[in-house]
């Protein structure tokens, strides 16, 4: 059984009306203790609380105890919703319906970022229908904002269940041609929020991708042609140390993991697929991840601040220090700058579509102990053997 609760977060000054606003939290807890708690500021994921194999609860997100800290860091995304396109688009423009369109330039005054100068992450959404199992946010995107034709009408179903399952549930309408490309920017931390890099470096990562989106130039803009993942650091079909991984990128220019992995060139939005698999072996705790979009951005906390040159670090829940490398993200997607890319799948939406996004997420418990007990110890302590994952 899931109950909701709804409290106030804070004060946000709304930036379409420039009016102060109430941001409330909307948190839903299960049975078995998993608790996820959304904000209006961003649809941002605050904190989701995840019982560990001795039954003690952890916050595995990345974020901020007020409103402050979403604002005084907004450009590190925590936990926010992105578009109404995620990632790049390559010089502010592209071709649609024999037409140029030109949209703000919110990266160097070149590109654009994750939906422009205002994009979803700063948007006050508001609440569309509170459900037994979950909330439904909304925002209507009105036509022209940041460059974009078309008045766009965006739900966000927030869900979770009593088998561990959390879903994110996107749907948009509009009505006119326009691009969509709606993520979430979760920064987790499975050994708990506080744990920092030795808590990321002990993670066991498996994504089940064969290739990676190719990038060139300075801008690491999308060239459209992918590369095979064999006998590189991007190798991640099989479980791997994030923390040997990671030392491998030392000698180069970018510190970590900040990578698309391809999960389906053709795509088909009505096929939910599995991803990958999470793993923090002292606690336990695993996160499997499933979803209809093609592709999903790894990164592993490289833009952070470094400890080790001085940097002063960003503040988090409970004063907790971020530094390099203390979460890693990801971020299920169309690939980005689709919108130039005419091999990659399409994402102008038509009147009378609907944009639909699926992603889930999955938590459990792996009781490492438990293998080195027979049966008999398993039976005379009443446990059942190791769990399975469902979806």
């Amino acid at each position: 059984m899931v109950k909701v609760v709804e409290d106030i977060f804070g004060i946000a000054t709304n930036p379409f009306t420039k009016q102060a606003q109430v941001i409330r939290r909307y948190t839903m807890t299960n049975s078995n203790r998993l608790s996820v708690a959304v904000i209006q500021l961003g649809a941002t994921i605050q904190s989701i609380q995840v019982p560990d194999a001795y039954h003690q609860m952890s916050d595995v997100v990345l974020g901020f105890d007020d409103v402050a800290g979403y604002m005084k860091y907004r450009n590190y995304h925590f936990g926010c919703t992105l578009g109404r396109v995620s990632d790049v688009v390559g010089n502010g423009e592209f071709i649609m319906d024999e037409r140029r369109v030109i949209v703000s330039k919110n990266l160097g005054q070149k590109h654009q970022i994750d939906g422009g100068f205002v994009g979803f992450d700063q948007v006050i959404w508001d609440l569309e229908m509170k459900r037994p199992d979950g909330v439904t946010l909304r925002h209507v995107s009105p036509d022209g904002h940041e460059g974009y034709p078309g008045t766009l009408k965006v739900l966000l179903h927030f869900t979770i269940d009593d088998d561990n399952r959390f879903f994110i549930q996107i749907e948009a309408t509009t009505n006119q041609t326009t691009p969509v490309n709606i993520s979430n920017h979760i920064i987790f931390n499975l050994a708990g929020q506080s744990t920092g890099i030795d808590g990321i470096f002990d993670h066991q990562i498996n994504i089940e991708a064969m290739e990676t989106m190719e990038t060139s130039g300075g801008d690491a803009l999308p060239t459209g042609r992918f590369k095979n993942v064999d006998d590189s650091v991007y190798d991640i079909r099989l479980p791997v140390f994030m923390g040997d991984r990671v030392r491998q990128f030392e000698q180069r220019p970018v510190k970590g993991y900040d990578v698309c992995f391809a999960l389906d060139k053709k795509f088909d939005a009505i096929k939910t697929r599995y991803v990958g698999r999470f793993l923090h072996p002292e606690s336990g705790r695993f996160m499997e991840i499933f979803s209809n979009q093609p592709c999903v951005k790894f990164t592993t906390g490289n833009c952070f601040p470094q400890e080790p040159l001085g940097e002063p670090p960003i503040l988090g829940k409970r004063c907790t220090r971020y530094w390099q490398h203390c979460g890693f993200s990801l971020q299920l997607l169309n690939y980005p700058d689709a919108v130039n890319q005419p091999d990659f799948p399409r994402i102008f939406f038509n009147p009378g579509d609907l944009y639909y996004h699926e992603t889930i997420y999955h938590f459990g418990v792996q009781e490492s102990w438990k293998c080195c007990a027979d049966p008999e110890e398993l039976e005379a302590l009443g446990e059942e053997p190791l769990r399975k994952s469902k979806v």
